[in-house]
């Protein structure tokens, strides 16, 4: 996901964990609970404080609005007291503080600032639910688009690569190509260096985050190949989660460095170097030849052989009103930091193109938001929004309340007992509940849809003749 803390954000009301350090941390080890109440709302809190190599890690659930794994910046313990801080991971400095009480047994504090919040000691263990079938009770699957196993991304924000690298899996499959399970992290690398080389040329006049488009993947497959999961897993360890957290606190302030002292002493070289260093101090070294099913390859001839694609053929296609129509620009989204042209279409041949592509085997690849009704495995609008238009779309985009915060992949087509179509989603993230398969509303794809991938031959040919040349 673009940006799980994203959500953590609007639903708490506070802007999660690396390294502090303590006066004896180790008497908050485990995990401890508490329920946080208000006049508006009332939430299971769990901290997960786990006490290593001197220094204590922490995360955050929150089991009732769906959400796990949120990290925390900081924790320390001074004297009697215990401090949770998420200055830079979520803008919100201390969410907790608390007084820990005799006997380790109780801890009594405050949250966000100014709700009262008792820990306790808890064996609960919270897990949130991974729907792992895209047949969903109650409705017709109208059609379904053979794909790959399902992804996750874990601990991370490259929800852009996993997307995508299911979207090139299955156009390898409608090409009649063999499954493959491709390493998501394989493309991961490239682009974080060219986006570090993007924002170091810029003065640091742009965004340098893990989130990241569609565009990147292509890019990285076209100039360096593929490779299987099997071959390189992006972790050193395979016993854990991948968790890039402290990698892209190092890459940033790396970056920064080079920004700020660089001066009159910068190579490209020596920095793309650095940079692909603390890459591969957390994603390992990828192999620059490996043997798949006895035979020998580079990752440009397994992306050749096996998987068959030519980057060239897909277009991102989105549709708002502030440019005009059947041409390209450059949208204005944070993580467009490359400058990428989208293809802008009226939403009514947008919607056509997406139906079109979904019925004839074409999955597609989307971008979009996530912020509301987007729970239990559905993405749906509330009752009072029924007919989505262009002026609609337009203002959500223009007020930011339609932002681009995550990437899926659309595979198929169904619909409920009245008629309603919905689209079958595959989830690379499992918060609020909708990992695996999930369902999503036309209206909600009207509407909170930044913009989606197809192959160009996935466009009714009337569309193509108002567009022209791709």
């Amino acid at each position: 996901m673009k940006t799980k803390n994203s959500i953590f954000v609007i639903l708490l009301f506070v802007s999660s964990l690396l390294y502090g350090q303590n006066d004896n941390p180790i008497r908050m080890s485990g995990s401890w609970m508490g329920r946080v109440t208000t006049k508006d709302f009332s939430m299971r809190v769990i901290f997960r404080f786990n006490y290593t190599n001197n220094s204590i890690r922490g995360y955050i659930d929150c089991p009732d609005q769906g959400l796990k794994d949120l990290r925390i910046d900081k924790v320390w313990i001074t004297k009697d007291s215990i401090f949770a801080d998420v200055s830079k991971s979520l803008n919100a400095g201390i969410i907790f503080k608390g007084l820990i009480n005799p006997g380790d047994s109780v801890v009594d504090g405050v949250w966000g600032g100014n709700m009262a919040l008792r820990l306790r000691p808890t064996n609960f263990v919270f897990t949130l639910k991974t729907n792992s079938t895209p047949k969903i009770k109650g409705y017709k699957i109208v059609n379904l688009i053979k794909s790959t196993p399902l992804k996750d991304q874990q601990l991370t924000g490259a929800c852009w690569s996993y997307a995508t690298t299911s979207f090139i899996e299955t156009e390898a499959i409608r090409l009649g190509k063999e499954p493959i399970v491709l390493s998501p992290m394989f493309f991961v690398i490239p682009t974080y260096i060219d986006k570090a080389e993007k924002y170091i040329r810029m003065n640091g006049k742009m965004d340098f985050t893990e989130g990241d488009l569609t565009f990147s993947v292509l890019r990285a497959f076209k100039e360096y190949g593929a490779v299987p999961e099997s071959v390189y897993s992006g972790k050193l360890n395979s016993a854990i989660l991948h968790d890039h957290n402290d990698m892209n606190d190092s890459l940033l302030d790396k970056v920064k460095y080079y920004v700020s002292s660089g001066r009159g002493t910068m190579a490209t070289q020596g920095y793309r170097k650095e940079i692909e260093r603390i890459l591969s101090n957390t994603l390992g070294k990828v192999p620059e030849k490996f043997i798949y099913q006895q035979k020998e390859y580079t990752p440009i001839s397994f992306a050749r052989e096996k998987i068959g694609i030519n980057p060239d053929d897909y277009v991102e296609i989105t549709s708002f009103s502030h440019h005009p129509y059947y041409s390209k620009f450059v949208l204005e989204i944070q993580s467009n930091w490359n400058n990428n042209s989208y293809l802008n279409l009226p939403l009514a041949d947008f919607i056509n193109v997406i139906d079109h592509a979904l019925l004839n085997n074409y999955s597609v690849c989307w971008d979009g938001d996530i912020y509301e009704g987007y729970n239990d495995g559905f993405a749906t609008l509330n009752d009072s929004i029924k007919n989505v238009t262009q002026q609609l779309r337009q203002t959500a985009f223009d007020n930011r309340t339609t932002e681009d915060v995550h990437n899926m992949h659309i595979i198929g087509l169904a619909e409920n007992e009245k008629g309603n179509k919905y689209y079958i989603i595959k989830n690379s993230s499992d918060a609020k509940n909708c990992g695996g398969y999930m369902y999503m509303s036309k209206e909600y794809l009207l509407l909170k849809t930044i913009s989606v991938m197809v192959n160009k031959n996935a466009i009714p040919s009337d569309i193509l003749r108002k567009v022209g040349n791709l």
